[in-house]
């Protein structure tokens, strides 16, 4: 299924069925109960597209901006592919592998001390909530939530463990950290 929404402009019905032929060819690589959300939407500098496919709790996504729709829509096709194809080769080295140290390694203790003082410096009240999301998250392995974080291009995702806790995996420098929620 392909969900196609624009925003800011008219979609004429040649550009949805360029999307559609366009995303024809990425279906054949996901399982048949992946869906796509499609999003258009007209910037300052031209257009943004950001297409997301959904199957069973899981997220990927491609995105892009340029000045032409048409364009547009085929670097978020590329982004997407790209994306897909490193999902596909990271779960063939997951089985091989039985398990990725790599990544466990990476884990490092959280080393920031985090005072009250570092935040004196905000005004709370110039703070403008532009846009609230609500999610249930999904029960994931720690290596699983770091791979979805990563097809949504995010710097953080929220998920809920094996163990039942709920859990926030945020990139860093040189690695990823985990927070644990009590």
């Amino acid at each position: 299924m392909i969900n196609i929404t624009a925003r800011g402009f008219e979609l004429k019905q040649g550009t949805k069925d360029g999307i559609d032929k366009e995303l024809q060819r990425i279906e054949k690589m996901l399982p048949k109960t992946a869906s796509f959300d499609v999003t258009l939407s007209k910037v300052k500098d031209g257009y943004k597209c950001d297409i997301t496919v959904i199957n069973i709790g899981s997220f990927i996504r491609g995105e892009a901006q340029a000045d032409r729709i048409e364009p547009v829509i085929d670097m978020a096709v590329d982004d997407l592919k790209r994306k897909i194809r490193k999902l596909k080769t990271y779960l063939v080295d997951k089985k091989r592998k039985g398990g990725i140290d790599e990544i466990a390694d990476a884990f490092a203790p959280l080393d920031e001390d985090v005072t009250m003082e570092d935040f004196e410096q905000y005004d709370a009240s110039s703070i403008e909530i532009k846009r609230k999301k609500t999610i249930t998250p999904q029960m994931m392995t720690d290596d699983e939530a770091i791979v979805q974080m990563e097809m949504l291009g995010h710097s953080f995702f929220v998920y809920l463990g094996v163990d039942g806790e709920t859990k926030i995996v945020y990139s860093r420098n040189k690695g990823y950290g985990l927070l644990i929620c009590e």
